[in-house]
């Protein structure tokens, strides 16, 4: 997947980067972000190197917070310093903000000048207070869970259009292969999760089967009972029987 990945944004960036100053060492930045996020083992640790790597490869940015959606509750999941957890904690708290527009199917909305903002009045002097002068949000494409890269600017504003756009074009890349490598940790990390709770499930169906004599489909089958008349996952059942009676 790591190498699948690198060389789809090595390809990319050369369609779409002829025209920068220096396309190799943005390629390189992006493909060694690319490879850090598809080589997690954890889909918290992926999201913190989104985080890391947005910085490292999008021109300009500073700050940068990742807001996931769980259970319906959006929440910030990673941060590269105190002023993107506080501005992207700002934006969920008062329920306005680049990052809501783009968790709501937006795509990329930018900020370019808090100066001149008029669109969110009450989350936009909270960003200023931060020292935030533009932001970039862009939302995750096809991975889970579904969240915004939020890219944060304090050093000067986007209202130059050159600076923007390549700012947005840089941004949007990063986050469509950050996008893919996510969600390759995430299969990765549910296929681990399975296959320590079928390894779990085998542990309590073997105490059954040398305790009480049973096939291993008639162990199964008590422990199926057991979940559905205590309404509790089968994975819990084993887990209990496992630490209790093991």
């Amino acid at each position: 997947m790591t190498t699948q990945v690198g060389d789809a944004a090595v390809a990319a960036c050369r369609s779409h980067h002829e025209d920068t100053d220096e396309p190799d060492e943005f390629l390189a930045a992006l493909l060694a972000s690319t490879r850090a996020i598809a080589g997690s083992e954890r889909v918290a640790d992926a999201l913190r190197r989104i985080a890391e790597g947005a910085v490292a490869v999008v021109p300009g940015v500073h700050d940068v917070g990742v807001a996931v959606r769980l259970a319906g509750e959006l929440s910030c999941a990673a941060h590269t310093s105190e002023t993107a957890a506080a501005v992207d904690r700002a934006q969920i708290g008062m329920a306005e903000g680049p990052c809501l527009d783009a968790i709501a199917g937006a795509d990329t909305v930018v900020l370019p000048d808090a100066a001149t903002e008029t669109r969110w009045p009450r989350f936009v002097p909270e960003a200023v207070r931060h020292g935030v002068r533009a932001s970039l949000s862009v939302r995750l494409t096809g991975a889970r869970p579904a969240g915004v890269v939020n890219l944060h600017v304090t050093q000067h504003a986007l209202d130059d259009r050159a600076a923007r756009s390549e700012a947005q074009r840089s941004a949007r890349m990063f986050v469509a292969y950050a996008s893919l490598a996510l969600a390759e940790t995430d299969r990765v990390e549910n296929l681990h999760r399975a296959l320590l709770r079928r390894d779990l499930i085998g542990q309590a169906k073997g105490i059954l089967m040398h305790r009480d004599g049973l096939t291993a489909d008639e162990a199964f089958d008590r422990l199926r009972i057991a979940s559905q008349t205590t309404n509790t996952k089968l994975y819990d059942v084993a887990a209990w029987l496992v630490a209790h009676c093991s």
